[in-house]
């Protein structure tokens, strides 16, 4: 009976210490997710595909900072909800048509309207750069989606001595360090850390 009871306070212990420090322990799998690079003068900004407003929104931040003075949107995937307004577009044309709203030229934006992945996307990034002596290529994504995109991108472009500034826009639907406070962070945190999973298997 005593051995019982020491268990079970232990376990109620236990789990009203979890209780306690649920935050810190929750935001752990969004700080995990993010890492940035400073911010400093690149010869050209990339946009990844899947988030045209948000990462527009921070690619044309940067850009009036004076950091780049070139954008370059890429993403070969249709944007579907479009299509019940018979309208075909690729995640790329809804970047750069973002970046043309807030006043960014047509000289100023390169559209690359290919790539279905992050990994695909790294691919013609290098083969970009290389093409056009690119030695320093800063790249925007999600914020949650940052660490996956610095190991995808400085283990491709480093080995052609590219240097990479990843930096991450903020979610303008939730919180990414109050994650679990939105059905929408759920979902985006779930898909990263699937991701992360999937990239370790595979690449």
């Amino acid at each position: 009976m005593r051995k019982f009871l020491i268990i079970f306070f232990s376990l109620v212990l236990f789990l009203a210490l979890l209780y306690t420090f649920r935050e810190p322990e929750l935001r752990w799998f969004a700080t995990r997710l993010i890492v940035e690079d400073p911010l400093q003068k690149a010869d050209a900004l990339v946009v990844l595909s899947g988030g045209g407003f948000d990462r527009g929104n921070e690619a044309v931040k940067i850009m009036k900072a004076g950091y780049v003075n070139k954008i370059i949107c890429t993403g070969g995937n249709p944007v579907i909800e479009l299509k019940v307004f018979n309208i075909d577009t690729l995640e790329s044309d809804m970047t750069a048509a973002n970046l043309r709203r807030q006043g960014i030229p047509d000289s100023c934006i390169v559209e690359l309207r290919t790539g279905t992945s992050t990994k695909e996307e790294s691919l013609v990034i290098a083969d970009y750069c290389h093409e056009h002596a690119i030695k320093k290529i800063m790249i925007v994504s999600s914020k949650l989606h940052t660490r996956r995109v610095q190991e995808v991108f400085k283990t491709k472009l480093n080995k052609q001595n590219i240097e990479v500034i990843v930096r991450g826009a903020p979610n303008s639907q939730f919180n990414e360090l109050k994650w679990w406070q939105s059905e929408n962070g759920l979902i985006a945190i779930n898909n990263e850390w699937l991701k992360r999973m999937y990239y370790w298997y595979k690449y």
